[in-house]
């Protein structure tokens, strides 16, 4: 019950910034750019824009949380999202690069909570799916087996009919 609603609840913010970052990309690829763009240039990649890099981590963390919240592959999902939340944080709040002691606090406490963020889907990446949903899959998986065994039994039974039936037709012969 709690994962049913933990997940989404953890999901939420990851669509909202990923939402926030498809929807107006300059704002956050300027603060990445200082740090971004000579990568960029060092990887020979001078034509992509940082804008475009921000939108493609918008719609990842949107797909990856979404998957998440719905349950689908949910350590995938979560391992996903940590990665992409540790890069992000990294690049966008880096405190030990500020000068002034107030800049350098409201950084270090961005960077903190989107830290305590990653550790949220780091654990949601260890709890796996539910108990119910595993006794579902476990049911379904159960009665599969038990359709192929009577399809095969029907098979056989048809195979033994159809013998029986060519005796038949030998002996009236």
């Amino acid at each position: 019950m709690l994962r049913a609603l933990a997940r989404p609840l953890l999901a939420s913010w990851f669509v909202y910034g990923g939402v926030q970052s498809y929807l107006e990309p300059e704002a956050r690829a300027a603060r990445v750019a200082p740090t971004v763009e000579p990568a960029l240039e060092e990887l020979g990649l001078e034509d992509v824009k940082t804008a475009d890099l921000v939108k493609a981590h918008g719609i990842a963390s949107i797909a990856l949380a979404s998957a998440l919240a719905l349950s689908r592959t949910p350590r995938t999902a979560a391992l996903g999202l940590a990665g992409l939340a540790g890069v992000t944080t990294a690049l966008s709040h880096p405190f030990w690069k500020e000068e002034d002691p107030a800049r350098r606090d409201e950084e270090l406490e961005q960077f903190l909570k989107n830290l305590s963020l990653v550790g949220g889907v780091l654990l949601a990446s260890t709890a796996g799916h539910s108990q119910r949903h595993i006794d579902r899959k476990k049911a379904k998986k159960a009665k599969a087996k038990e359709k192929a065994a009577a399809a095969k039994a029907k098979e056989k039974e048809a195979k033994a009919a159809a013998k029986e039936a060519s005796k038949k037709k030998k002996r009236a012969a």
